[in-house]
């Protein structure tokens, strides 16, 4: 095993996310760290005059590198943090750092010394920036993160290199997000909280971090440009500091290796922000304890992101789900029934199948119920490749890219969803809002009652004993999906999560759902309480598909 450890000195982490310059980047990604490293091998890289055993530890740290970057994803141990942990998002305006300074300060002209000028803060262009952040403390090892490759032995050789260069990393992210990194003895690895996903489980729930891959740190020597700008300063300076013939030989170097006549005003080579493209699939490890029941739905589901459509409320469900529907079902004409959810043509599949339900902003004191993705459930006996092999033509292109999906609404226009691999979401499209185990659960659409109640509920006479009879039908629902019996059933017409609309139509409320004779099936949203934990995704009735 090979394990780093970091420790945020501070107890604050100051990463900004890749996806959001407002939203902090919490853990930090495998290649954020990598190129911690990468930074501070370079930061020390010696010179000539430093002699040649500097040079070859400059060299084993690159081997070093070269190493971490073949291994594979680690697994990541790290602590929770709140919302009320991350630091509100404030902008700030500082001077930005490009302001060219005169070539030869020897012979300034006025227009150059404004330039000149130019660098110091007081006189620079103010830009709008952010620094997002969150407190981890100093007690209890909450700022510490390890990352951890179990399968991974560093060879000998460099492990004393290795320490030294982990040594050297002051900072992850931001300046001030100032840290202390260390080989981590493997009896003082903690257990992991993220585990890297199979490559095939395109599927799945949890998160997506930023990756190292072989090449990195050829990619990053390439976009960081050092050799090619050092060579452009250090013939530029030859080339003003000489005269004659040395002169036109140095003159003629930098033609024959940038391709144009050197001049005073010429642009130094670019250096490029670092960028890493690929990324991997993150999962918390499963729960394995008696106490949590899980229910024939899988809680690794898949989250489609609204890219682009109107905004539509709650209330309109069964539209969306039809339409997405109708979407996975073009083209399946030999899919299996847990896909199609049809053993045979208008003959409903006998087993459990594929569960469609909107993810919807609810539950906070400023919800307003407008859906902001769909999901789709599968059930647990179907393994990640069959789910993936019948949902490639769907979600991706021939060339591996992710495909718009595109629904047709009717009046309402089109909706496009994507398949959702950000690493920081809104609160309803992170998977474990709807399937992290508790013993509470409350509806966000009303359950449909899989059977019509025998009694009257206008009746006030008949009220109570409807009450019970519905509380019934909601109990044998749960255990229909192999849930254990709630130890209470609540029932109202009104949700109790913020946002969602009422169980019945009308202005703010949700539309029925037709049944197969065009009547309308009773509805109601529901309060459960279990003497046990329940994983999600909780879906019970006649609706639960």
């Amino acid at each position: 095993m090979f394990a780093l450890g970091i420790e945020f000195l501070t107890g604050t982490a100051v990463m900004t996310s890749a996806d959001n310059r407002e939203t902090v980047e919490w853990p930090p990604h495998p290649a954020r760290v990598f190129m911690a490293l990468v930074a501070a091998h370079y930061e020390t890289r010696p010179l000539p005059e430093d002699g040649p055993e500097a040079q070859s530890t400059w060299v084993e740290e690159r081997q070093c590198l070269e190493w971490l970057e073949q291994q594979q994803a680690p697994e990541i141990s790290y602590a929770k943090v709140e919302e009320n942990h991350r630091r509100n998002v404030v902008k700030y305006y500082v001077p930005v750092n490009d302001t060219r300074l005169p070539g030869k300060p020897s012979n300034v002209k006025p227009a150059e010394m404004c330039a000149a000028l130019g660098v110091l803060p007081a006189f620079r262009n103010k830009q709008e920036r952010t620094f997002p952040a969150v407190s981890l403390g100093i007690g209890e090892k909450l700022n510490r993160v390890h990352f951890i490759w179990r399968n991974a032995e560093l060879p000998a050789q460099l492990e004393e290199v290795f320490q030294r260069l982990a040594a050297k990393v002051i900072r992850v992210g931001h300046s001030s997000s100032m840290t202390m990194v260390w080989i981590a003895e493997a009896d003082a690895v903690p257990s992991a909280t993220l585990l890297p996903g199979s490559a095939s489980k395109l599927i799945r729930g949890g998160m997506n971090l930023r990756s190292v891959t072989p090449g990195l740190l050829n990619e990053l020597d390439q976009r960081f440009n050092a050799d090619e700008i050092n060579l452009f300063f250090e013939l530029s300076h030859q080339i003003q500091t000489t005269t004659g013939k040395a002169k036109a030989a140095t003159k003629e170097i930098f033609k024959s290796h940038f391709g144009e006549e050197w001049t005073r005003s010429l642009v130094a080579p670019a250096r490029l922000r670092p960028f890493v493209g690929t990324s991997q699939h993150y999962i918390e490890p499963r729960k394995e304890s008696a106490m949590v029941k899980p229910t024939l739905f899988d809680s690794e589901i898949l989250v489609l992101t609204k890219h682009d459509g109107r905004v539509l409320g709650l209330e309109s469900t069964n539209m969306l789900i039809e339409a997405l529907r109708g979407t996975l079902l073009t083209g399946s004409e030999f899919a299996p029934a847990w896909f199609t959810g049809h053993r045979a043509p208008g003959e409903p599949a006998d087993s459990p199948h594929i569960a469609l339900f909107p993810l919807a902003y609810v539950g906070s004191e400023y919800a307003d119920g407008h859906v902001l993705g769909l999901a789709i459930a599968f059930p647990r006996e179907i393994t990640p490749l069959e789910r993936a092999a019948q949902l490639k033509r769907v979600l991706f292109m021939p060339d591996g890219s992710d495909r718009e999906i595109v629904l047709n609404l009717g009046k309402q226009g089109q909706w496009t969803l994507y398949r959702e691999d950000r690493s920081s979401l809104p609160t309803a499209l992170k998977s474990e809002t709807w399937t992290e185990a508790s013993s509470v659960w409350a509806s966000v659409t009303p359950v449909v009652l899989d059977r019509h109640p025998k009694l009257d509920s206008t009746d006030a006479k008949e009220r109570e004993a409807w009450r019970k009879e519905v509380m019934e039908i909601v109990a044998a629902s749960c255990e229909r999906i192999g849930l254990p019996r709630p130890s209470s059933v609540d029932i109202d017409k009104t949700s109790w999560h913020r946002g969602a609309p009422r169980s019945r139509p009308g202005p703010g409320g949700m539309p029925w759902l037709p049944s197969k004779n065009n009547g309308a099936r009773q509805q109601v949203h529901v309060l459960l309480q279990f003497d046990c934990e329940v994983e999600g995704p909780v879906l019970i009735g006649a609706g639960r598909y």
